[in-house]
């Protein structure tokens, strides 16, 4: 009777294994996918004056472009400005916002639109095109890209302090501070991480909003500036004038390179709708589309 149950012990042990085993088998890799090719769609006139970044407003279906205008990016001199363009690239409004001295990163909640400006954060009513608070971030050096969450959390990259920062109803917070960012230039959003582009270092990495770990996706984007989601892969630009494509496997492979044309890649922006990657020029002063298939 013992080796009898003995016996079924092993068979039921067995049974409840194969399951588990036949799983294990099934699961595979993350497969690698054909980057896009980007094909130019339109381009602006030249009036965009040092566009650093670019941001898509669903609701009215605009874009807004931040212009810093003279440079240096970090000189006070209070003529940079904000235009609206028409997904067409018609400028609506070039100098819809002013009185910022250098607009770079922006992201929009509900109907305010916050922009960074060196060492302070702008929020704009957009209704009104008024600006109807600045949030002051002690210690800032080069405040630059915006990433919005669900909640509302507005998370501000310092390039300059290798810091990040997190604006929350007018409350304003360190969120992480570490050396080995290398300067934190784009920032997007995704789920529980926020996607981090390097500028000084060559890292595109993803770090736990919970947890604040980090972990490299890439090391092979130099001077990291915007990013954008393509699906579950994501495209990154260089300030110097590439866009790399990264996909979920984290294999980067450059597909649009403007260095030899003079035109810079800053923050860029994706309208997955049309299929279009929208990329400010910088000194080039114009905001270019491409056609992403």
């Amino acid at each position: 009777m013992r080796t009898t149950m003995i016996l079924a012990s092993f068979v039921l042990f067995g049974l409840a294994c194969q399951p588990t085993k036949q799983k294990e088998e099934t699961m595979t890799a993350p497969e690698k996918i054909a980057p896009p090719t980007l094909t130019k769609a339109w381009e602006t006139d030249s009036t965009m004056l040092t566009c650093e970044s670019v941001i898509y407003d669903t609701f009215r279906d605009v874009l807004y472009v931040a212009n810093i205008n003279g440079v240096p990016p970090t000189a006070k001199d209070n003529d940079g400005f904000i235009s609206i363009i028409s997904t067409d690239g018609e400028v609506i409004e070039q100098e819809w916002v002013t009185e910022i001295s250098a607009p770079k990163g922006m992201g929009i909640v509900d109907s305010s639109l916050f922009v960074t400006n060196i060492d302070e954060v702008v929020e704009i009513d957009i209704p009104s095109g008024m600006i109807v608070s600045r949030y002051p971030i002690e210690g800032a050096a080069f405040l630059n890209d915006i990433s919005v969450t669900n909640d509302e959390d507005v998370y501000i990259s310092d390039t300059g302090t290798n810091t990040i920062h997190v604006l929350n109803n007018g409350d304003i917070r360190t969120w992480l501070n570490d050396s080995t960012l290398v300067g934190p230039n784009g920032l997007l959003h995704q789920g529980s991480h926020i996607m981090v582009a390097s500028y000084y270092g060559d890292e595109f990495s993803r770090i736990d909003i919970n947890t604040k770990m980090r972990e490299t996706i890439t090391d092979s984007i130099p001077g990291g500036d915007g990013i954008v989601s393509y699906g579950d892969h994501y495209m990154v630009s260089t300030w110097n004038g590439e866009v790399y494509f990264v996909d979920n496997t984290g294999s980067s492979t450059l597909i649009l390179d403007t260095k030899s044309a003079g035109q810079n890649a800053a923050d860029i922006c994706y309208l997955s709708e049309k299929k279009l990657l929208l990329i400010p020029t910088f000194f080039g002063n114009t905001v270019v589309a491409y056609a992403v298939k």
